[in-house]
């Protein structure tokens, strides 16, 4: 998958770290070292023309200030291919922002993926998820034992974000190959 995102600051990536690490070693999960940048998504897609993408994010990082997102503890994406995540809170301007970056991108997006479209979007950062690549989901034990082992309470964070990513696929990693500033006033 292909994707237009955030990378979080300093401190949330941190945690993200610390997080993975400790799920990798206590649960063995390890789905999420597929994209090893902590990040939140505006849109995910099977491709993108990366030029025209590129430019519109340009534009829009130029337009875009810098802004504060809050999280508001764990929670879980469940069905075949389970989810546990940060759930970032979807706020009216946060909302407004994810519609425009996804209108602005859409027309260089290839199969653009319904979950991100608004108003279905959930902004979150992922903890834990199986490995879609050699197709193995995570089971439903595991992901209720990680949220039991999880404390919400650590999960409460405010974080900056000054920028937007493209993140590309690899093959066997996705990394972002542009990190635009958002600049706007």
């Amino acid at each position: 998958m292909f994707g237009v995102v955030s990378l979080l600051d300093p401190p949330a990536t941190e945690k993200v770290h610390a997080a993975w690490s400790k799920l990798e070693h206590d649960f063995g999960t390890r789905g999420v070292r597929i994209i090893p940048y902590p990040h939140f998504s505006y849109q995910i897609a099977r491709g993108y023309d990366r030029s025209a993408v590129e430019r519109t994010l340009v534009r829009l990082a130029g337009e875009i200030a810098p802004f504060e997102i809050t999280t508001s503890g764990i929670a879980t994406f469940p069905g075949p291919w389970p989810v546990v995540f940060v759930s970032v809170d979807k706020t009216a301007s946060l909302a407004a922002l994810h519609a425009r970056i996804f209108a602005s991108c859409e027309p260089a997006a290839l199969d653009p993926i319904d979950y991100y479209r608004p108003p279905a979007w959930t902004p979150h950062i992922t903890l834990a998820h199986g490995e879609e690549r050699n197709s193995v989901p995570l089971p439903e034990d595991t992901v209720r034992s990680i949220v039991r082992s999880l404390d919400p309470r650590q999960y409460s964070w405010r974080v900056r974000i000054d920028n937007l990513a493209l993140v590309w696929d690899e093959g066997t990693i996705q990394r972002p190959v542009a990190t635009f500033r958002l600049t706007g006033t």
